[in-house]
């Protein structure tokens, strides 16, 4: 049994990870770990001996690592699993530049994965805009829209930008927001928030006459927590480095 340890478990998403976990015939729950003024601080996880707890050192007996919290959160834990060699699923999303550095240079010391999505329809609709942009080319106008709950914090998603990075190494190209004629070349980006809508992406290729809309929907958080646990499984396998979701699913294809 792997044993797993979750970061930010009572969380929007954590909560997902730890029912997941208690579902899998092939890894369990051995930490819980939230922030110290957490309401659930020292109660014991439903169906499990597990107790909520914020010490990061809870995660030492732990085969692999999933970070569901805030970025500043992450630091600290990239740190931590780097210094133990422990696999990391970072599926926290809205890192500054040092934020993304600091996992970058985790990943020499111990495998990481960034999964800004961690369903694996998101993944998918990566690798499917990526092939299709390879048979439309330039003859068809990108456009992202992506649509998530009034509650989160960073937009655009890191699903969009995610998708956004395997269709263009520009950030120049990438417009956010918006205003006046579109230019030649440009990937739009819009990004809609409110109600409680898990998470709805959208790769439009617009040409003459015609076009094609890629769409993944999220029904319900538990996809989340289900993906996670599968990419964190396959990480533990694999040698120290930095990783995407891809990666990992494309490991024994």
């Amino acid at each position: 049994m792997n044993r797993i340890g979750v970061v930010g478990a009572s969380g929007r998403t954590g909560r997902f990870v730890v029912e997941a976990l208690g579902q899998s015939a092939t890894s369990v729950l051995h930490a819980a770990v939230v922030s110290a003024d957490s309401s659930l601080l020292g109660a014991q996880v439903h169906g499990t001996e597990i107790r909520y707890t914020s010490d990061l050192n809870a995660l030492l007996e732990c085969d692999g690592v999933i970070d569901f919290s805030v970025p500043a959160s992450t630091v600290r834990v990239a740190h931590l699993c780097a210094e133990h060699s422990k696999p990391l699923l970072v599926a926290t999303t809205g890192h500054s530049i040092a934020e993304v550095k600091t996992i970058e240079e985790a990943a020499r010391r111990a495998p990481v994965c960034v999964a800004p999505n961690t369903s694996l329809s998101a993944t998918a609709l990566k690798m499917a805009a990526r092939y299709l942009q390879g048979i439309l080319g330039q003859a068809f106008d990108v456009e992202v829209m992506e649509i998530h709950h009034r509650m989160k914090r960073d937009a655009p998603s890191g699903t969009a930008l995610n998708v956004i990075s395997a269709l263009t190494s520009s950030k120049d190209s990438v417009v956010f927001g918006r205003e006046g004629l579109r230019q030649p070349r440009e990937i739009g980006v819009a990004s809609l928030r409110g109600g409680d809508v898990p998470g709805d992406h959208t790769v439009y290729f617009l040409g003459e006459g015609e076009r094609i809309e890629l769409t993944q929907r999220a029904q319900n958080r538990s996809i989340f927590g289900l993906g996670a646990v599968a990419l964190v499984e396959r990480l533990i396998a694999q040698p120290c480095g930095l990783y995407r979701a891809e990666d990992l699913l494309s490991v024994g294809q």
